[in-house]
């Protein structure tokens, strides 16, 4: 009998003593999408409605996709090259530009700050434009994550063209 007691008591200790998973502190949100320097891809549909004249081509509406391939710096930094396709009301133009983002207070929700700039190619011109703007991230998982942005893009060509544009995407970061 006492045998059977001392060794109830062992199993019961070494039961509470030992997990087979990690304790999570609710207080301490989880940091999923790694932030180690290393290649990230980011992949999203932007749109955009023309302010002021909208008249002129290219000037009234697009909508998108966009791929952009880089280097993530650090937790907050990172730098890429992009291209896709942009359907305007009157055609189609081709982005080739240079992404940088900025992400601080990096938890799960994550605000960013966004500029791009670069050319557009197509119908008949080439055109320069810049977008800056903000958005939110939110990690899925340590190699996913969704984010949703706005801002202001301007293209120059034969005229100058302004648009509130919004960008909904996919984040990938590989091992």
């Amino acid at each position: 009998m006492k045998r059977s007691l001392v060794l109830a008591t062992v199993i019961l200790l070494a039961v509470s003593l030992v997990s087979a998973q990690e304790m999570v502190n609710p207080n301490m949100p989880y940091v999923s999408l790694r932030d180690s320097p290393g290649y990230i891809t980011i992949n999203e549909f932007n749109t955009g409605v023309g302010l002021g004249v909208t008249s002129v081509p290219y000037s009234k509406f697009f909508f998108g996709i966009n791929t952009i391939h880089g280097y993530q710096i650090n937790e907050s930094f990172v730098v890429g090259g992009g291209t896709g396709v942009s359907f305007y009301n009157d055609g189609t133009l081709v982005p080739l530009f240079i992404d940088v983002r900025y992400r601080f207070l990096v938890n799960k929700f994550t605000p960013f700050l966004i500029g791009d700039a670069g050319l557009l190619f197509g119908g008949g011109e080439t055109r320069l434009f810049v977008n800056g703007g903000g958005g939110i991230r939110y990690a899925l998982n340590d190699k996913f994550s969704i984010h949703f942005g706005s801002g202001l893009w301007i293209q120059n060509g034969n005229t100058r063209d302004s648009f509130i544009n919004f960008k909904f995407g996919l984040t990938y970061k590989p091992r």
